[in-house]
């Protein structure tokens, strides 16, 4: 079976990673998914050898969401264009674009 996360644990690991590797929110993206894989690197809008990213699955598409937009809100954090709403979009990700420190 495959480990999901609760929208507080999630939150929790979010939040040590921005703090970890850098607070500065505007530099930030965030968004939900169905295949990380897909959305992230075969769409090229991470590098994953180069940029700083972190996913995760939720419980649901909905807990997905809840973490999304708590972060969007609470903190202003850029929707990622690579980010999806749709039912089965239940990936958190987080990442700080290319050339960007």
């Amino acid at each position: 079976m495959d480990r999901t996360f609760s929208v507080q644990q999630i939150k929790f690991e979010f939040l040590c990673y921005l703090k970890e590797f850098g607070t500065e929110i505007d530099l930030w993206c965030i968004g939900t998914c169905e295949d990380p894989d897909a959305a992230l690197f075969e769409a090229e809008v991470v590098d994953r050898e180069v940029d700083i990213w972190l996913w995760k699955p939720a419980l649901s598409a909905k807990a997905a969401a809840k973490v999304r937009d708590y972060f969007i809100e609470r903190f202003h954090l850029k929707m990622s264009p690579a980010s999806s709403s749709s039912d089965h979009s239940k990936f958190v990700f987080l990442y700080r674009p290319k050339g960007k420190s």
